[in-house]
């Protein structure tokens, strides 16, 4: 009988935790692991109050086709977070290539018009540019001279700029793109989200954490 009444009261305890846990869960509406992973090395994002990084590349398909819903996220998200773009840097040369363009861009004050059309040539019109001289053709469309973008390419600001996005990308964890990290502590993406529409939803959340 004894037994009986222990046994009892341990299985009331173990739901009234499970009933606990799951409360917790839904209060969060995340669960890390699943939703999102918490970043190996957390980082400083000052002086922001909140900040999200997409980690992306230029030749990623998922990248490009994240770009419609990223751009409804960012004509609703609150005034007070930091969006920015970061290319991902792995042990590569071509990552370095397609991360000195994206710093190219930036510091030549061409990246608002250049970025789109930069996905679309790679992803729709096939097109091949495997060398700075390539790419400053191409660019020179957006007001810049061939050979200030090739300046600038092999600039060393440029350079320092590339080799801490590389740190960066080691100290985020980020394993595939696109990568999503939330305020230097958290990092999600569609596949821990579910869908792109999910994805920033996962997102809005994280930045409330």
């Amino acid at each position: 009988m004894l037994r009986r009444k222990l046994l009892s009261s341990f299985a009331g305890l173990f739901i009234a935790a499970a009933f606990s846990t799951n409360a917790l869960a839904s209060d969060s509406g995340l669960l890390v692991g699943v939703e999102y992973k918490k970043i190996p090395k957390e980082q400083s994002i000052a002086p922001f109050k909140s900040k999200v990084v997409e980690v992306f590349l230029y030749t990623c398909p998922s990248c490009y086709n994240l770009e419609p819903s990223l751009e409804k996220w960012l004509s609703t998200k609150p005034k007070h977070v930091e969006f920015e773009l970061m290319p991902a840097i792995f042990n590569r040369p071509k990552f370095i290539f397609l991360g000195k363009t994206f710093y190219t861009l930036k510091e030549l004050g061409i990246l608002d018009k250049a970025h789109k059309a930069y996905f679309k040539a790679i992803h729709d019109d096939n097109k091949q540019m495997y060398t700075p001289e390539e790419l400053a053709k191409f660019f020179s469309q957006f007001g810049v001279t061939e050979s200030n973008f090739i300046a600038t390419f092999n600039s060393f600001k440029v350079d320092q700029l590339v080799r801490k996005a590389r740190q960066l990308t080691q100290e985020y964890g980020v394993e595939g793109v696109p990568s999503i990290v939330v305020n230097g502590k958290y990092r999600t993406d569609v596949p821990m989200s579910g869908s792109p529409e999910e994805l920033w939803e996962v997102v809005d959340k994280l930045i409330k954490k």
